[in-house]
Order: structure tokens, then sequence, then C-alpha cells
């Protein structure tokens, strides 16, 4: 079987929307209560579309012998020096998915490869992405990735009013 990773044109949005499908499937799953319901486009074709006209945004689709098995949503992210902060240039991975049929065949090894070069040809140090807590197998994933936890985000329910 051949992988390739490639970037995203128009004529891919409704393949990627079809696979943002299955990611907002696992996130409904996780937390019913904030994502919308499976079946579900997380990139419908006319937010791809939109995406592939920001100069710091880059959508990388993965095919498995020419079928599109995944996708990764990626920013260019160009964070100034500031009062707190150094200057810190980043590439953030909004959604990575594949597709289950095609999942443990290196997809997504090949996908975080691709946006690990994209990073290096932009004089980029870092990949940055958001993991859910309840999703298991994408923390397990990043972590064989080489990703470790540097920051923590947390939440506090409050009581809906009546």
């Amino acid at each position: 079987m051949s992988i390739g990773v490639r970037t995203a044109t128009a004529a891919d949005a409704d393949a990627i929307a079809r696979l943002s499908a299955d990611v907002q499937a696992v996130h409904a799953a996780g937390l019913p209560e904030l994502f919308k319901g499976p079946g579900v486009a997380a990139l419908p074709a006319t937010m791809v579309n939109a995406l592939l006209d920001i100069p710091s945004v880059r959508l990388l689709l993965a095919e498995l012998d020419g079928i599109p098995a995944g996708y990764a949503h990626v920013e260019i992210r160009r964070r100034p020096e500031d009062g707190i902060r150094l200057r810190r240039d980043v590439v953030f991975v909004h959604q990575l998915s594949v597709q289950p049929a095609f999942q443990r065949h290196g997809v997504g090894r090949a996908l975080i490869s691709a946006v690990r070069t994209l990073s290096e040809e932009l004089g980029v140090i870092a990949v940055e992405l958001d993991v859910w807590r309840f999703n298991e197998p994408a923390r397990r994933f990043f972590a064989q990735q080489g990703f470790v936890i540097f920051n923590e985000r947390m939440w506090a329910r409050l009581p809906q009013p009546d």
C-alpha cells in the first residue's frame, strides 16, 4: 500500500468534508453537550474552500493507494514577542483525522511527518495541538509521535439557567 500526503485543493473539499465527519463523531460521542452529533462534517466543503484561501492555513490530504484516507488542518501561528513571552512561531494542528478503515496503516504517521516537514520548511521549531482528555486513542497516538503535554486547560461547568 502506498501512502501519499499532499496539500489539498478546492477539488478535495468534498473528500475532506466526508473525512471530517469521522473525527466529529468521536468528539460528539465524548462530549455530546459540546459537539454536534455524528454525520455532521466538522469541515463542510464550503468551510474547506474558505480555509484554502487563508495564507496561514494548510490542509493536507493523505491518500492510501489514491483513496482519500485522512487529513490534517494546520495553521501557521507567528506570535511576536511581548511583555511576557518571547517570540514563538509554531504550526498548530487544529484537526487530524484518519478514516477508521485506514487507521493503523501509517496514514496518521504520514500526516504528522508531512506537518513536521512543513514546519521545517517554514523555519518553525515546534508543532502544537490540542487533544481532548476523553480521546485516549488520540492521546496515545500523539505520544507515540513524540508529543508531550506542556500545558493543560481546565473548565468548571456552571449551572444552566432554567
